[in-house]
């Protein structure tokens, strides 16, 4: 008789453990986090936004941004500008503006683009359709200084980022310019994937 009732209790003891153990994982276990339940407005390449639940806090990664404003405050501290503006004007002409370009591609400073080079830029600068036979017009199997110029003007971008239209580009209409290549989806934002790309060659 005595073991009945250790069984039963035991029996119900283990009933209600479990039942108590089906509630908690119901109520906690199941829990996630909706993305569109977070909402935030300009983020900092350090932010991490905290959501509490149930008195615990959970660390949500939120993608990294820039518009055009962080990103144009971000670079301006670099020396990037300055080490491209050979006559120190505060300006770079069509001149510093290609040869700032060729040595930015130029990654072994070598003094040519090889052909590895130029794969890797034609990718990241989203130059599709680019024809490296029409830059190495000389056939060698390398781009020199006199055939990246003439390949480089023929893309327009000397025009198009002196937006301004003075025959001189700024700091802030090169860093439009260059926020303007890496923003590859035209959503006026520049997330982590596309700094990754951008952050190969000027390393900010």
């Amino acid at each position: 008789m005595e073991r009945r009732e250790m069984n039963a209790l035991k029996t119900v003891t283990n009933g209600i453990f479990l039942f108590l153990l089906t509630g908690v994982v119901a109520c906690y276990g199941g829990r996630e986090i909706v993305e569109d339940e977070v909402v935030t407005d300009t983020l900092n390449k350090s932010d991490v936004v905290t959501v509490e639940d149930v008195g615990a806090t959970v660390d949500v990664a939120i993608i990294d941004t820039w518009d055009r404003d962080e990103f144009y405050t971000t670079f301006t501290p670099t020396s990037y500008y300055q080490d491209w503006d050979v006559n120190d004007d505060s300006f770079l002409d069509e001149d510093e503006f290609t040869t700032s370009f060729f040595q930015i591609w130029d990654t072994d400073n070598d003094g040519m683009i090889e052909d590895i080079e130029w794969n890797a830029a034609v990718a990241d600068y989203n130059l599709a359709g680019a024809d490296w036979a029409a830059w190495d017009t000389n056939t060698d199997g390398f781009i020199e200084t006199a055939e990246f110029d003439t390949g480089f003007n023929n893309l327009g971008w000397y025009n198009a980022w002196d937006t301004d239209g003075n025959g001189l580009i700024e700091a802030r209409e090169y860093t439009d310019g260059v926020f303007t290549i890496w923003d590859e989806d035209e959503d006026d934002v520049l997330d982590d994937t596309e700094y990754t790309y951008f952050n190969t060659y000027y390393g900010i």
